[in-house]
């Protein structure tokens, strides 16, 4: 994947400040993303030690050329395993930057914009096998309701999931 990379990190000189690098220290980014506070974190290294980690393969393949010793194609909750098999005991900065990234935005087949007319998707790591579609299409009124209020905060939850098992009585969203 050549990608040009002029993305510009989210509050890359404050990160860089509070992990206070050492250049022989560990650190870990456990949301790699475009790769913008790992390319940061690893010029100011030298005997030191970067991890990297994302959920999204695409994020993982599109950083391979500048950051490969440091990959890993994984989830942050498996960061006790991650730690463990580097024979890592733990480390001197951690860095999340949580969310959906730009480019799943701007990748229209991700299914994550309403910008494009494609399937709905919204999988961070697209190995997993329940995509946004399985949930709005197969997924109860009530399961609707307390995933959109418990993780979205949102207050018309009851109204938005009668109105999709409305709609996808009718043909699948």
């Amino acid at each position: 994947m050549s990608e040009t990379f002029t993305h510009r990190p989210v509050l890359l000189d404050e990160c860089i400040q509070a992990l206070a690098i050492r250049p022989e220290g560990i650190y870990l980014d456990g949301t790699l993303g475009r790769a913008g506070h790992s390319r940061e974190i690893a010029r100011r290294l030298t005997t030191g030690r970067l991890i990297c980690i994302d959920r999204d393969q695409a994020a993982i393949d599109a950083a391979q050329d500048r950051l490969a010793p440091w990959l890993d194609h994984s989830n942050f909750d498996q960061l006790n395993g991650i730690l463990d098999e580097l024979a890592l005991d733990g480390v001197d900065g951690m860095l999340f930057d949580l969310g959906v990234s730009s480019p799943q935005l701007d990748d229209g087949s991700r299914g994550f914009s309403y910008m494009a007319d494609a399937p709905l998707d919204m999988r961070m790591d697209r190995d997993q096998g329940l995509s946004a579609a399985d949930v709005v299409n197969g997924w109860s009124q009530e399961e609707l309701r307390r995933i959109l209020t418990q993780y979205g905060e949102e207050r018309y939850a009851a109204s938005i999931a009668a109105a999709i098992v409305r709609r996808r009585a009718d043909k699948p969203i």
